[in-house]
């Protein structure tokens, strides 16, 4: 009876918190102005643009081509890339393996500015791809853990095998690099703590290892907790217990206030919906224009991030590749209601839910992992370290003006989930958007380039030209 109020306490607060955050976003855009603002006929326009650019599958973007890859299990996947997969230039170049992996409410496309860099396009083979429910990919039935990551798996397993990782019984015949921001970088610490053997180095970009980020909520509780607790006792001399309480749930606080959007997409159907939609799509529109943070933008870039977001029109849905794939078939069901699909991974439990393996996912990690020695948490010679800990090598990245997760709740105490040849770097002027903004994009193409060579040098002198001021606060 106990469990049952208190689920129902739970259920009660989550749906309070989720609607007054929902009244909210809609007072801010209404104080924008951009609530009742419908776009203007040049707006339509370089939407329409845009989206003819990202999305019409005949035709390239900055030397990248699109793909439709359909893995065994008949699941197909939309990437971009500048190298053509499974042919023998392909397969036989010494170019290692990038694959890009993007987060909400984006695509392949956030990753335009980092993979139309010549040089990179030169030296490594790029793949950006769309993730289930997303751009040009193909939906599944529901987002949960096991779903997504094995779906996941499949595609990285088959792009090693068709741009020359691994064929026949020889593994690991050149690097794979992992680079992934926002929810991509949540499905990749759970890849690289889960899956470590998929790649060499991960390049993970303003998201949280979800194990992190309960065992810091669980001190910090405990520790506000305690310090109360010694105040109550000994009321005259509260003032210092006071404020340590009041330190140790400031970060929760706000973390709190960061958080109102994830639960708000708890909420009924009908009203997530309407939070991602309505009011002209205020709120994905207001996401996109924090993404430059302090940069500059055109209304172009404006058009491009939205194109993003939205993905094919029916224009393009009915183009083909030069190999003559299509987008898939349910790509046109989801057209008004795709918004639902990136829900889904907040109300499925992507993030947190167990992952249960396929028999072929074990199989095809055990034939991976030849030839490639894992890396170990550091925690201690004989410890796994603690649960979620990462077990491939691993650069985290971090935008210190993040406007959706709080450095300490994400950030301390990442070091004991980090394993050997790992890195931590704060880039002191930057937003959530790694990825986008001109100074952390080019930090980041830095460190692509720098991992692709054979990690030679120190991580923050490979850095520091490009990004002045990064601070490398970690390194094993």
């Amino acid at each position: 009876m106990g469990r049952t109020i208190s689920r129902v306490l739970i259920g009660a607060a989550v749906f309070a918190y989720g609607f007054f955050t929902v009244i909210l976003y809609d007072l801010v855009a209404l104080a924008k102005g951009t609530y009742f603002r419908r776009p203007t006929e040049t707006e339509k326009r370089d939407l329409q643009l845009a989206r003819a650019r990202l999305w019409d599958l005949s035709k390239d973007f900055e030397g990248l081509s699109h793909h439709i890859l359909t893995l065994q299990s008949g699941f197909k996947f939309h990437f971009v890339s500048n190298d053509t997969p499974n042919t023998p230039k392909t397969v036989n170049s010494d170019k290692p393996l990038v694959i890009f992996i993007h987060g909400f409410p984006d695509s392949w496309a956030i990753w335009r500015h980092i993979i139309k860099n010549p040089a990179l396009q030169e030296a490594v083979s790029l793949v950006a791809i769309d993730l289930p429910g997303y751009g040009g990919t193909e939906s599944l039935e529901e987002y949960n853990a096991t779903n997504v990551l094995e779906k996941l798996t499949e595609l990285i397993v088959t792009l090693r095998t068709q741009y020359g990782v691994d064929s026949g019984n020889e593994s690991n015949k050149k690097r794979t690099i992992i680079v992934a921001h926002d929810w991509g970088c949540v499905l990749s610490m759970r890849l690289a703590a889960e899956a470590p053997s998929l790649a060499h180095r991960f390049i993970l970009s303003n998201g949280p290892s979800i194990k992190l980020v309960e065992s810091n909520i669980r001190r910090l509780l405990f520790s506000t907790n305690k310090m109360l607790g010694n105040a109550w006792r000994s009321p005259m001399h509260a003032r210092v217990p006071l404020m340590q309480a009041l330190r140790s749930f400031t970060p929760l606080a706000r973390q709190l206030v960061l958080s109102g959007y994830i639960f708000a997409m708890q909420l009924p159907t009908p009203i997530v919906y309407y939070l991602l939609s309505g009011g002209n799509q205020s709120l994905l529109k207001i996401c996109h224009l924090t993404s430059y943070n302090k940069d500059e933008y055109t209304s172009l870039d404006v058009a491009n991030s939205m194109a993003s977001t939205m993905g094919p029109s029916t224009a393009e849905s009915d183009t083909k590749t030069s190999s003559g794939d299509a987008y898939p078939a349910n790509l046109s069901q989801r057209a008004f209601a795709h918004v639902m699909h990136m829900a889904a991974y907040y109300r499925d439990r992507a993030a947190t839910a167990s992952w249960t393996k396929s028999i072929e996912t074990v199989a095809s990690l055990h034939s991976i992992s030849s030839g490639k020695r894992l890396s170990s948490s550091g925690a201690g010679l004989f410890d796994e370290g603690p649960p979620g800990a990462l077990k491939a090598s691993a650069t985290i990245f971090w935008g210190k003006d993040d406007i959706a997760l709080d450095q300490r709740i994400c950030l301390d105490g990442m070091g004991d989930y980090l394993a050997q040849g790992s890195h931590i770097v704060l880039l002191p002027r930057t937003g959530h958007w790694t990825p986008v903004e001109r100074e952390s994009g080019a930090a980041l193409v830095k460190t692509i380039e720098w991992a692709a060579q054979g990690e030679e040098t120190d991580i923050g002198t490979a850095i520091a030209e490009s990004y002045p001021g990064v601070q490398v606060t970690f390194s094993r």
